[in-house]
């Protein structure tokens, strides 16, 4: 294969590393290898650190579904304050807590730190003692998610009933 078709890339990850969970994936892979795809060379950099949104954490829900692959500046720790257009324009961090990692908005607020979720999401604002129950790790610069795996609302168990139902109940 040509040479200019490889890239370093993660080929192992430390088995306690549970999909479930938000991740701090630069401490998670025990082993880098030799893969195709060239344009994905910036991964091995030492410029940035990755994240995985775990399966189970819909903090930043729709914007950042679970399953979602992070890309962190971690010189951009310090949360910035002041008004967005738009919450594609509004900073969002990648947060280590005391129990593992988020991604969300952020505010401080004197010693304390406000992680709010989208509000979309079904996850409560937290607010937590800033350093010591949550730190900030850096700000979200890229992302990678795979589209198309989300069912429509309508297959869902706790959809709505559709027009058919809706007659037979009244």
């Amino acid at each position: 294969m040509h040479s200019a078709c490889l890239v370093q890339m993660p080929t192992r990850l430390d088995p306690s590393f549970d999909p479930r969970r938000t991740s701090h994936l630069s401490r998670m892979v025990e082993k880098w290898g030799v893969v195709p795809f060239s344009y994905l060379a910036q991964f091995a950099g030492d410029r940035y650190s990755y994240g995985y949104v775990g399966s189970e954490d819909f903090t930043m829900y729709p914007l950042l579904p679970p399953g979602t692959f992070l890309q962190v500046d971690e010189t951009k720790n310090k949360v910035t304050q002041g008004m967005w257009r738009s919450e594609i324009e509004r900073p969002i961090y990648f947060v280590e807590m005391r129990d593992g990692y988020t991604c969300s908005w952020c505010m401080l607020k004197g010693d304390s730190i406000v992680l709010q979720p989208h509000p979309l999401s079904p996850v409560q604002v937290r607010v937590l003692r800033h350093p010591q129950e949550a730190e900030v790790i850096g700000q979200v610069v890229g992302i990678a998610l795979k589209l198309g795996d989300w069912r429509p609302v309508e297959s869902l168990p706790d959809s709505k009933p559709d027009a058919k139902e809706r007659v037979a109940l009244n």
